[in-house]
């Protein structure tokens, strides 16, 4: 071990400078045991075998951080986050994905103990933790395991731990205010406060209160005010990304836009194509008299919010008291409300969008009459076409494709809570450490729905010819009565557990005493996902979400742990772990862990670590009904038949495929192993160096092949050709009808790479402090198999799979350089992401272009000063992207997100952004 107050000292240099938010795990300079994340026994140090960082409460205030998302998107460890502010994705929900593997692989705990996971689900989904519900105010820090710890923790500890630890015996007070915008005041705007008080001093007065308050407001940014999705130029033949479900609609059978031919005076009633939403498009084909065909495409991305409305909140309480030297009780209480308004482009309505008929595949048609006032009999006519062409079967009617641009964007209104007490006691009994608590935390989710359109009143209405899918109507009492709104998803999921453990010193050994701990670890899990109204349960509303069947499921885990801690000789000591795990629904699971720490001398220390680990099914992979839906992605069926690729059919074209969620009861649990190996180097007092090697391995992965990574990759659809399920009969005959995406246990998956944290600080004289640091991931590899006994398809560097397997940058870092003197603090930092390839099919299925596309690196540097002149008062000014650079272009936007051109995954899309905050403290 380094020597504890040499290490203390460097680390107070840290923590009193530096942008970085990672940091060697936090030592003390007094004899009080503490814990450590990832580890079951108290210890006087807290510098293990095991990498782990640390987040301060200084360094969040120095960041101008306003939420975990924010926070976290600067630990490289974590990649491709998902999202709350991604928009077109998810349930207004934010969570972390360490080493990539996924938000299920990643444990987020609240003070060692979990939280209940968000209520919304779906088979292969992601079913966690939302990052709202943790009190912001409250964090003291954050503790980052950058290890596998199934071992210690359970399941979805395989990519990391991210434990949350808040303010203990504090006995002060603070009120901070905030307010930030953009430079261009395009929106996207924030502003918040907080409310911190500590009342009793533990010690004196034997308890302790601590209540805090956190607001934040933040502003919708319309992606039509940055033009993000219009960068296509960095690739040959491309566009912007497109739909033909546009507005001025089209006539189906003869691929046209009547609007698109100003020139012939189609009317008042067609409008022309709109140059700010809309692309007009030649097609080589020509109509009966030789004129070419023209039509709209709808730029989608155009009309939504790269950034929604958020209203942000959140309150927790602890109380502690120490009924005597050795024993505490306590209990904290926690309530975080999330509300977010997510716009998207409004409704695409053509019959692939409809809600198809599963027993014979065919889809609904949208016709109008030919009857309608709205019917362009006369431009058809100059066009060259006759009755006969436009009504052969006579029925009177002509199908049509649209967006429901009249009725106004989509609108998801999600309301996300957490309700989460704790009851715990702590201490010394009979020379033993423990801590036990009894834990219920309950997620719920609402959703409701705004310009939605039901299938079968919108068919009805349009049928009665008072619907104009070319311009405006002159009604809108047709299209109002289409409309599919109101509450849509009232959902909860609940966690009830207990936890006991507890340590003590066993032996001397020639290295230190060796330690044991054990423990106990009980809970209940139960999930009530709700649609409240049936039609969309049912699937019935265009440009939805496909069917939502209702999932009520739950199941109870029984777990008993151990450590043990051996310093068998000087400067050495071993641990070992081991935990396991009983599931009511799939089995039980057993996963050891050993690690070893060698100091040779107080400036150097090795470490390593081999464990094996394991993610449960979630109850949506286990319990859920089938669902239908669609792939997140557009792709191309090249499969199509040739008459209809070479129109560029949407049936064929650019088109979101219906695909099959099926769960299965018969999932075993993904299987992991990972390892650590790595080495702290502390030359002189305050400088030094950690570099870790990092490889997780996994077998049985619980995961999909999604549809349109089938469609994309030659490969894969050669290897699963038999899901892909065509109508066989009828007009349609030959388009797909659905594709098969089971959930199921796939091959195996491999990742490795390198940490590295490099910092150091310098006394300036009469000039101050000035400290610098790096902290970095590079990813030597991340690949996986598609099935059992498959190739290994790599995914390092590219743009992933485009479902299931988001980008894989080969190297992240976050860069700090501050000086400080007196009362001032000036932070430069270098948030720096290197960028990745995605694919000419990707590409091609997204913007339409023919060649590779290299997404650029991404590199933005944010300032900072701070004075603390003022008794009391902290005043704090920030620049984010201070070289107001634009986020790098993609052609495949983040986990099927319809905001388009950037990663929203990875970057934020804001330019310039300036930030100011004030923190008053009182006693």
């Amino acid at each position: 071990m380094l020597k504890q107050k040499r290490l203390c000292t460097a680390l107070a240099y840290v923590y009193a400078g530096g942008m970085s938010l990672m940091a060697p795990a936090l030592a003390q300079e007094s004899l009080e045991r503490v814990s450590v994340t990832g580890s079951s026994i108290k210890r006087l140090d807290s510098e293990t075998a095991l990498p782990v960082s640390v987040i301060t409460r200084e360094q969040i205030d120095k960041s101008g951080a306003t939420s975990v998302e924010d926070l976290l998107r600067r630990v490289s460890a974590s990649a491709a986050a998902f999202s709350d502010a991604t928009q077109g994705v998810g349930y207004a929900t934010s969570n972390a994905n360490m080493r990539g593997l996924g938000a299920n692989s990643t444990l987020v705990l609240l003070n060692g103990r979990r939280l209940a996971n968000h209520p919304f689900g779906s088979i292969g989904g992601n079913v966690s933790v939302d990052l709202n519900s943790i009190p912001f105010a409250a964090i003291e820090r954050v503790e980052v395991l950058r290890d596998g710890a199934s071992a210690v923790y359970g399941t979805d500890a395989v990519g990391g731990v991210i434990n949350f630890i808040t303010r203990r015996d504090y006995k002060r007070g603070e009120v901070s205010l905030r307010y930030g915008t953009t430079s261009a005041n395009i929106g996207g705007s924030e502003k918040g406060a907080s409310l911190s008080l500590g009342l009793g001093d533990y010690n004196s007065d034997k308890f302790n209160l601590l209540v805090t308050a956190n607001l934040q407001k933040n502003t919708r940014l319309r992606a039509v005010d940055q033009k993000l999705y219009n960068r296509f130029d960095e690739i040959a033949d491309a566009g912007a990304p497109t739909s033909g479900r546009s507005f001025p609609g089209r006539l189906v059978d003869f691929n046209i836009t009547p609007g698109a031919y100003p020139e012939l005076n189609p009317g008042a009633a067609f409008s022309a194509c709109d140059p700010e939403s809309t692309v007009l498009q030649t097609l080589a084909a020509t109509t009966p008299n030789g004129t070419a065909k023209k039509r709209c495409r709808f730029i989608y991305a155009a009309v939504l919010d790269n950034l929604p409305d958020q209203d942000k909140g959140d309150l927790f309480g602890r109380l502690s008291f120490k009924i005597d030297q050795n024993h505490e009780v306590f209990a904290e209480a926690s309530y975080a409300r999330a509300h977010g308004i997510g716009r998207i482009a409004p409704v695409p309505i053509d019959s692939t969008a409809g809600h198809f008929d599963r027993k014979t595949g065919e889809y609904p048609s949208f016709k109008m009459p030919t009857s309608s006032p709205y019917f362009p009999r006369d431009l058809l006519t100059k066009l060259g076409y006759t009755a006969a062409t436009w009504d052969p079967d006579g029925d009177g009617f002509t199908e049509v494709a649209l967006r429901a641009v009249p009725l106004g964007n989509r609108i998801n209104d999600n309301t996300n809570e957490q309700t989460r007490l704790v009851l715990g006691a702590r201490g010394m009994l009979s020379g033993w450490d423990y801590d036990s608590g009894l834990t219920l935390s309950q997620a719920k989710g609402s959703l409701s729905y705004e310009n939605y359109v039901h299938e079968g009143r919108f068919i009805t209405a349009l049928a009665t010819g008072n619907i104009n899918p070319f311009g405006a109507s002159t009604d809108m009492a047709a299209w109002n009565s289409a409309r599919m709104e109101g509450a849509m998803r009232r959902s909860k999921a609940r966690t009830l557990g207990f936890d006991a453990k507890a340590s003590r010193d066993l032996f001397e050994m020639a290295g230190g005493a060796a330690a044991l701990a054990v423990g106990l670890d009980l809970r209940h899990e139960k999930a009530d996902d709700q649609p409240v109204n049936p039609d969309y349960a049912a699937g019935l509303h265009v440009g939805g979400e496909g069917t939502v069947p209702a999932t009520a499921a739950s199941r109870s885990i029984s777990a008993v742990f151990t450590e043990m801690s051996l310093p068998f000789a000087k400067g050495w000591e071993g641990t070992l772990a081991a935990r396991f795990d009983k599931y009511s629904d799939f089995g039980s699971t057993f996963n050891p862990r050993v690690a070893l720490r060698f100091q040779p001398s107080k400036e150097v220390m090795f470490r390593g670590s081999f464990g094996t680990g394991f993610r449960a099914p979630t109850l949506w992979d286990v319990h859920s009904p089938a669902a239908f839906t669609n792939t997140a992605n557009p792709a191309t069926d090249k499969n199509c038949p040739a008459a209809m690729l070479a129109d560029e059919d949407p049936r064929c074209v650019d088109n979101q495929f219906n695909v099959l969620n099926t769960a299965s009861a018969n999932l075993k649990a993904e299987r992991s192993r990972q390892y650590t190996l790595g080495m702290v180097f502390e030359p002189s007092k305050g400088l030094s160096a950690t570099v870790d090697y990092w490889a997780i391995s996994k077998t049985d992965q619980i995961s999909q092949i999604g549809g349109d990574a089938i469609l994309s990759n030659d490969y894969l659809l050669n290897l699963y050709a038999s899901r892909v399920h065509r109508i066989t009969t009828g007009a349609n005959a030959g388009i797909i009808s659905y594709i098969d995406t089971p959930i199921e246990n796939l091959g195996k998956l491999k990742t490795s790479g390198l940490d590295v944290d490099l910092r150091g600080s310098w006394k300036l004289a009469d000039m101050g402090m000035f400290n610098a640091g790096i902290t970095g991931t590079y990813v030597a590899q991340w690949k996986r198999q598609v099935g059992k006994d498959t190739p290994y398809i790599s995914y390092v560097g590219t743009a992933g799979d485009g479902a299931v397997v988001q980008p894989v940058p080969r190297w992240q870092h976050t860069a700090f350089f501050e000086w400080q003197t007196g009362n001032w603090a000036l932070g430069l930092e270098n948030v720096y992401i290197k960028g990745w390839t995605e694919s000419a099919k990707q590409v091609y299925n997204n913007v339409g272009g023919s060649s590779a596309h290299d997404v650029k690196d991404s590199s933005r540097w944010n300032l900072s000063t701070s004075y603390k002149g003022f008794k009391d008062l902290t005043l704090r000014l920030g620049i984010r992207n201070l070289g107001d650079s634009e986020p790098p272009y993609t052609a495949v936007p983040s986990y099927g997100s319809h905001a388009a051109g950037y990663a929203g995954s990875f970057v934020d899309p804001r330019g310039r952004f300036w930030y100011f905050s004030a923190g008053y403290q009182f006693k």
